[in-house]
Order: structure tokens, then sequence, then C-alpha cells
């Protein structure tokens, strides 16, 4: 458990630390090679910190899959051999890459190519032990999503980190409804999972817009993840319905700036200089309601 871990040797994540801002891309490269590269630099344009695949093969998840999740997987499978070349264009854009592992081989490849920090979906924190261990034992920083994992399964997957020697995890409160209505997503989680693992928290946010994102970040979220495509109704991705747009990602990014400049609790023994200024230029006086004599006592009619 830490209050703040390193991803690098320039970016950290904690409470006194800037928000990091992930941009999902996840499935929504449409299995293009290009669009990837273009969607990646779009969030490096956008000011996002880091982007995140998802690392699926259907080959590696099921023994005998049937024709609709054969359809489903041709449209959200990252195939192994893109992630050396996107992790080099992350690299020249300025940008981290990571992607979220589904299947064991997927952790190795991951680790090989030196990633900054992983992410483990709630789909596997409540189901796939071996696959947390093999992250856990990598020592990298590593966040761990909610969703659709219990407070017990959450707790023991921060177990495994903890029996492995690895504190370097954050914990991302995260709904499993896609979208999730404003009244569903419940952000005072944040401060229940800040109070059971003393360890970073953000948001994995899957609201349409950008309005609980920045409520987040006034909350205290050290994290926040959105999703991101280059246009809507393009591609026909699963995610791609809730998932902002370069404009959106920027006011996105934007405004988590502004929020964390205004969150601040300085003290007020002293009232700010500029309002100092205007108290003086506002402050009542007392004027002589006639011509007074010197020597005269002056009442309060005067």
């Amino acid at each position: 458990m830490t209050a703040t871990i390193k991803i690098n040797s320039q970016v950290s994540i904690g409470r006194d630390c800037p928000a990091f801002v992930i941009a999902e891309i996840g499935s929504n490269h449409g299995q293009d090679f290009q669009l990837a590269l273009d969607t990646i630099d779009a969030a490096a344009e956008c000011g996002a910190d880091a982007v995140k695949f998802q690392s699926i093969d259907i080959d590696e998840l099921y023994l005998d899959p049937d024709e609709d999740t054969r359809r489903l997987h041709k449209a959200i499978d990252l195939d192994e051999s893109w992630h050396l070349p996107l992790k080099r264009h992350c690299e020249k854009r300025g940008i981290i890459f990571f992607s979220t592992p589904t299947y064991l081989k997927a952790v190795d490849l991951l680790d090989e190519l030196d990633v900054d920090l992983f992410k483990l979906a709630s789909a596997q924190i409540g189901t796939f032990p071996q696959l947390i261990e093999r992250v856990a034992r990598t020592g990298r920083p590593t966040l761990l999503s909610t969703g659709i994992a219990s407070y017990s399964e959450l707790e023991g997957a921060v177990r495994i980190f903890q029996r492995c020697g690895n504190p370097n995890y954050c914990i991302l409160h995260c709904n499993s409804i896609y979208p999730t209505p404003p009244d569903r997503v419940f952000l005072g989680r944040m401060d229940t999972y800040r109070q059971m693992f003393q360890c970073p928290i953000g948001f994995s946010d899957h609201t349409d817009g950008i309005a609980v994102s920045l409520a987040a970040v006034a909350r205290g979220a050290s994290v926040i993840e959105k999703h991101f495509i280059l246009e809507r109704g393009k591609i026909g991705a699963p995610d791609e319905p809730f998932s902002l747009e370069p404009s959106e990602l920027e006011e996105m990014v934007t405004g988590i700036r502004t929020v964390e400049l205004a969150r601040g609790n300085e003290s007020r023994i002293e009232i700010e200089p500029e309002e100092a200024e205007f108290k003086e230029s506002i402050r009542y006086r007392a004027v002589a309601a006639r011509d007074i004599d010197a020597g005269e006592t002056v009442t309060p009619r005067d």
C-alpha cells in the first residue's frame, strides 16, 4: 500500500499529483492499424497522458466460440504483432502506451515490451487469479478496475499483490453499465475504496460526456480513464457510443486541469489581496450630515 505510485521517472499517481488522464482506445481501432496510429496521434494532441488498448485474442480466450462471439472478436481483437509498433509510436508522440491483458500470454508480451504499467479489468479481477498474480509478479504499477468485481473479489486481488510484494496498485472506481446513467455512478465509492485500501484511487468513466469525470477529479480522483475514438458512428465498435471524440477529450483535459487549480484548500487567516482591496473600496465610513464647527460636540444625528 502506498499513497503515491511512480509510473516512470517523470509521472506519478497520487492525491498530490496531477490527475493521470488515459484515453482508452480499447477496441476503437476497428482492427485497422493506421486508424490505431491516428487515434494515438489525436490523443497526444488532446493532452492525454496515456493511451490504453485491450490485448484480446479469441483463440486464447475460448475453447469453442459460437458465431456471435467470432463476429464480435473480428472487431475487437488486437493483433499481437501490433503491440511493439504501437508502443514505439507512442514513444515518438510522448504519450504512454499500455494495455489490458485478458490472457496469460499477453502479460508476458507486455512485460517483455517493458510497458510502464498494467491495467486489470474487473472481468479478470473476479474470475482469473492466475492472471492477477502474473501481473503482480512483474512488480509494475497496475490499475485495478472495480466494475463487476465485488468488494471481496477486489480485496482478493489486492491480497495477491501484497503477497507478491507489489505495493504499486491503484483502484479505479468503475461502473460496468454502458453507458452509465449519472444516478448509477456513486462517486462516493471512491472514498470507500480509499479507506479500504489506503492507495491511490481513480475513476474509469462509462458515462456520456465529461461532467462526471470532472466531478471525480474534484472529489480527488488521481486517474481518469475515458474511452476515445476519432469519430463515432464509423466502425461499429462496442465502446463507440460513449467514447469521446477529439474535441471532447481536449475539453475534458482542459477541464480537469482547471478543476485541479480550483480544488485547493488554503487557510483563510488573511483574505486574498484582491479581496482586501475590494473590501477597502466599499468600506462604510462616517460622513457628516451637516457642517460642524470646531469644538462642537458630535451626536448620532450628525
